[in-house]
This record gives structure tokens, sequence and C-alpha cells, in this order.
């Protein structure tokens, strides 16, 4: 059976889509999505993704500094 990480970059082919995907382009849209989306927050998805600390997650999601200033803002 093919990893997932082929899985993805057989289906990447199919459609033409360029860019280097993989299965960890799986694990970082979930996370997107499950912040985004369903409103989870950053401290769930720490441990979700095993990481040491609220900002590697936050530069996982490549949370931007500008995007934070918004949040103070309330521009989201």
């Amino acid at each position: 059976m093919p990893s997932l990480s082929r899985l993805v970059k057989g289906w990447c082919e199919m459609v033409n889509l360029k860019g280097n995907y993989a299965s960890h382009s799986l694990r970082k849209t979930w996370g997107y999505h499950q912040r985004v989306t369903h409103n989870v927050g950053i401290p769930e998805l720490m441990v979700c993704f095993n990481h040491s600390s609220q900002r590697q997650t936050l530069e996982y999601l490549c949370i931007q500094p500008e995007e934070i200033k918004s949040v103070y803002l309330n521009e989201i």
C-alpha cells in the first residue's frame, strides 16, 4: 500500500496542481480549518500537534503578527 504522502502527490499530479504537497499539507490544512472554521483555540491545537509551545503552533499555522494585531483591533 502506498504511503499517504505518495497518494497526496499522485492526486496533485492528476489535477495538475503545482507545488510540493504531501501528508504534512493535510495536517496543516486540518489545523487551519479547526482554527478558522470550528474556532478551536491555539492551546487545544498545540496539544493535537504535540507542540511544546503555543508560539510553535502559531508559527506552524503561519499566523502572522498582522493577524494577531487585527484581533486586538476587532478587524476579523
